[in-house]
């Protein structure tokens, strides 16, 4: 070997381990996640869906990440503060959205001047469950079924009305398609969350309540309220006494369903995403969550992946977009 070729080797070792020395370095640079506690938030009030699911995950998520996970409602504009608090944050995964088809697609189509920002904002992590909506009312109301409801809507146009947890929110679309639908008519009240509509429908304040199955299934077990109808096409276990809307004359091609996911700003390192999915996962998989929640009306056939949870999140999107797009803000 000569001298040159000597030198020509020595300085590309060099130049080489330099490399490995720089990258190493910046690795060790880099903290560790999660480094402080995590923000879990929750674009409504505390009592309602989104708030059971969030907490039902935090603590077992803590468990597992070594910080405690905080659940932080953040209520108003059918969710989308929440959604704003979390897009004004860092993209490090300390802060995350426990999120629903209302605020992350609805919201910003038919509420765009309340949102100011697009689905594509946020990055899906986990999915959590599936839910149907339920129609309820006060166990005195006259109406025993979707079907008797739509039959009084007709002979008193306008003369009812609904709350859900927002203008935009899936709740809301899934009443209005009901009464595109039907042809029939009803004023639409809107809340702040689940909880509240529910204490409206219990005292008569209002005349129907559009609402998760899981704000509802323990007050219609114990008598409280009356449930209509769920929006899927067979009945759930939590309101096995309530007939679906597959087995109504009126509602019965509708199969419409919402559901809970966790979200990160997009733009969030991909080991923390994979590393959030996992742990989510995990502790879903847990005998005693899969109880809670099939309980509480809400279910999860399996855990998705990163990759399962973004072109779920996605088709979502799109197959909702149109139905977002009829309805007129108001």
């Amino acid at each position: 070997m000569t001298n040159r070729t000597t030198r020509r080797h020595f300085f590309a070792v060099a130049a080489a381990s330099a490399v490995a020395a720089a990258l190493h370095g910046a690795a060790l640079a880099q903290p560790a996640w999660p480094s402080r506690p995590i923000t879990l938030i929750v674009p409504y009030n505390a009592g309602g869906a989104s708030d059971f699911g969030a907490r039902l995950i935090a603590s077992d998520l803590s468990s597992r990440l070594g910080q405690p996970v905080i659940v932080e409602n953040v209520a108003g504009a059918g969710g989308a503060l929440g959604v704003q608090r979390l897009l004004r944050a860092e993209t490090d995964g300390h802060t995350l959205l426990y999120g629903s088809l209302s605020e992350t697609v609805m919201v910003p189509i038919v509420n765009a001047a309340a949102a100011r920002y697009r689905s594509q904002d946020l990055l899906p992590i986990a999915m959590t469950g599936k839910t149907p909506v339920a129609f309820v009312t006060r166990p005195d109301f006259p109406a025993n079924t979707m079907d008797e409801l739509v039959a009084m809507l007709r002979k008193r146009p306008g003369g009812l009305t609904y709350g859900s947890p927002g203008v935009g929110t899936f709740q809301h679309v899934m009443a209005e398609t009901v009464k595109a639908r039907t042809a029939t008519f009803m004023v639409h009240i809107p809340y702040r969350g689940g909880s509240n509509i529910v204490n409206d429908v219990v005292s008569g304040q209002i005349d129907v309540g559009v609402t998760t199955a899981p704000n509802v299934a323990p007050l219609v077990g114990a008598g409280r309220i009356k449930a209509l109808g769920v929006s899927s096409r067979e009945r759930i276990p939590a309101l096995k006494d309530t007939q679906s809307f597959g087995e109504t004359e009126s509602l019965k091609s509708l199969d419409l369903q919402t559901w809970g996911m966790v979200f990160a700003r997009s733009g969030t390192p991909d080991a923390v995403v994979r590393r959030l999915n996992a742990a989510i996962n995990e502790v879903l998989m847990q005998p005693k969550t899969q109880a809670t929640l099939q309980k509480a009306g809400a279910a999860l056939a399996r855990p998705l992946s990163v990759e399962e949870a973004k072109a779920f999140f996605e088709a979502e999107a799109a197959a909702y977009r149109p139905i977002a797009e009829r309805i007129k803000p108001e």
